[in-house]
C-alpha cells in the first residue's frame, strides 16, 4: 500500500499492511536538520523589506505571508515524507504582521515572534477581546480575502509536493473553531462572557466556525480529503471548561463541521491535548472520524480503545515530554510497542507523536519510525 491509500484504510478501519505513521507537524529546526537549511531565512528577506521600503515595509512583509506560509509547510511536508511518516497536515495561518517581535491574527489573538535559527515560530500569549465592547469594534477581516489566500497557499503547497508519496491532511491548528475563541479573550475573560453574556459566546463561535468551513472549503475544492480539527478542550486535568458549555457551545458547531465535511464525502479527525476520557461521548457525538493525540501518561488507553476504538481510528500516544526528545532507544522502542499492543489491534489506529514542538530529537524520532516498521505490520506479532 503507498501513505494515501494506508492512511484512508486506517481511518475506515478496514485492513491495513502496517500502521500508518502520522504526525502533525515538522517544526523548522527539525527541517533544516534533515533538508539542510536555506541559504536565507524569513528573517532575511523581512531585513530586506525594512532596508528596502522604510516607509511602507509592514504592509510589504503582510503581503508576502502566504508565500512565506507556503514554504514553511511544503518544506515541513518534504520532510516528513523524507523521514518517513505516512501524513503530515498543512494550512493556511491567517497572521498580521505588526512588527519583528509580533503577530496578531484574526480572532483577536497576539503572539510572539521567536527566532528558531531562523525559522519563524508563532507563540501566543494574550487575547485582546475583553468584552462585548471590544468584540464590536474589533476589525472582522473580509472573509473572501481570507479564503482566497488559502486557497493561493494549499494549491501551492501541492504544487511543490507533488512527487512525494506522502499523505497531506488539511489542518486549521491555528485556525480552529474552539481555541481562537477563549484565546482571543484570555480565559478569564472568556469564562466571565460564558456566564454573563453566552449571545457573545455565540458570535464568536459563528464567526470561528464560518471562516473554519471557508477554509476547509476551499481546500476540498483543491482535492483535500482528510481534514484535522485541532480543538485542544481538554489539559492534563481534563476538560478546559465545564462539560455543560461544552454541550451547550461547542458540540452543535463541531456537528455543523462534521455534517459539512461527511457531505463531501470527506473525513476529520479532533486532536486535543490533555486527558479527554471523559469527552469521548461528546468527540463521537459531534461526529468526528479520528481522535488524537492521546497524550500520555493521562490517557488511559484501555478505555479509550474500549469505549470508542470501533467508532474513531485513534492517533497518536507517543510521548513528546521525554520519549520523543531525550528517551533512550529502547524507551522509545517500548513505547511504540505498548501503544501498537493496545491500540493496534482490529486495525484503526495511527501512531504519532502525541505532538510536535522545536525540542524533540530527529534520531528518536527516526528510532520510533524503525519500530513502527518492525512491529507494526499486520497481522500483529506483539
Amino acid at each position: 500500500m503507498n501513505s494515501k491509500e494506508r492512511v484512508w484504510a486506517a481511518l475506515n478501519h478496514e485492513p491495513v499492511d502496517r500502521i500508518p505513521l502520522h504526525t502533525l507537524a515538522v517544526d523548522g529546526p527539525l527541517c533544516d536538520e534533515v533538508l539542510g537549511k536555506p541559504p536565507r531565512s524569513a528573517f532575511d528577506a523581512i531585513d530586506d523589506l525594512e532596508n528596502q521600503y522604510p516607509e511602507d515595509w509592514i504592509e510589504r512583509v503582510n503581503s508576502i505571508i502566504t508565500e512565506i506560509e507556503v514554504n514553511v509547510f511544503s518544506k515541513m511536508i518534504e520532510a516528513a515524507s523524507v523521514i518517513g511518516y505516512d501524513t503530515c497536515g498543512a494550512g493556511f495561518i491567517p497572521l498580521i504582521f505588526e512588527s519583528k517581535e509580533e503577530f496578531s491574527d484574526i480572532f483577536g489573538r497576539r503572539y510572539k515572534i521567536i527566532n528558531l535559527d531562523g525559522n519563524i515560530f508563532p507563540d501566543y500569549y494574550k487575547g485582546v477581546i475583553k468584552d462585548r465592547n471590544d468584540w464590536e469594534i474589533f476589525p472582522k477581516p473580509e472573509f473572501k480575502d481570507i479564503f482566497r489566500k488559502a486557497r493561493k497557499f494549499y494549491k501551492a503547497v501541492q504544487r511543490k509536493t507533488k512527487k512525494l508519496q506522502i499523505c497531506i491532511m488539511a489542518t486549521d491548528d491555528f485556525t480552529s473553531v474552539f481555541p481562537p475563541v477563549w484565546q482571543g479573550m484570555g480565559m478569564s475573560n472568556f469564562a466571565r462572557a460564558l456566564k454573563n453574556d453566552p449571545k457573545l459566546i455565540e458570535e464568536r463561535f459563528e464567526y470561528t466556525t464560518e471562516i473554519v468551513l471557508g477554509l476547509y472549503k476551499e481546500y476540498k475544492e483543491c482535492g483535500a480529503k482528510i481534514f484535522f480539527e485541532g480543538a485542544d478542550i481538554a489539559f492534563k486535568g481534563g476538560p478546559l471548561i465545564n462539560p455543560k458549555y461544552i454541550n451547550q457551545y461547542v458540540l452543535p458547531y463541531m456537528q455543523k463541521l462534521t455534517e459539512a465535511i461527511h457531505d463531501w464525502d470527506c473525513k476529520i479527525i479532533f486532536h486535543s491535548d490533555g486527558d479527554i476520557t471523559s469527552l469521548l461521548d461528546f468527540i463521537v457525538e459531534a461526529g468526528f472520524d479520528g481522535l488524537h493525540c492521546l497524550e500520555p501518561p493521562y490517557v488511559d488507553l484501555d478505555l479509550v480503545k474500549k469505549k470508542v476504538g470501533d467508532k474513531l481510528c485513534l492517533l497518536g500516544n507517543i510521548d513528546t515530554s521525554h520519549i520523543l526528545v531525550d528517551g533512550t532507544k529502547k524507551e522509545v522502542e517500548d513505547a511504540v510497542k505498548y501503544a501498537i499492543k493496545k491500540l493496534g489491534p482490529g486495525g484503526g489506529y495511527m501512531l504519532s507523536p502525541s505532538n510536535s514542538h522545536p525540542a524533540m530529537s530527529l534520531e528518536r524520532i527516526k528510532w520510533m519510525i524503525e519500530a513502527t516498521q518492525k512491529y507494526g505490520e499486520y497481522p500483529l506479532q506483539l
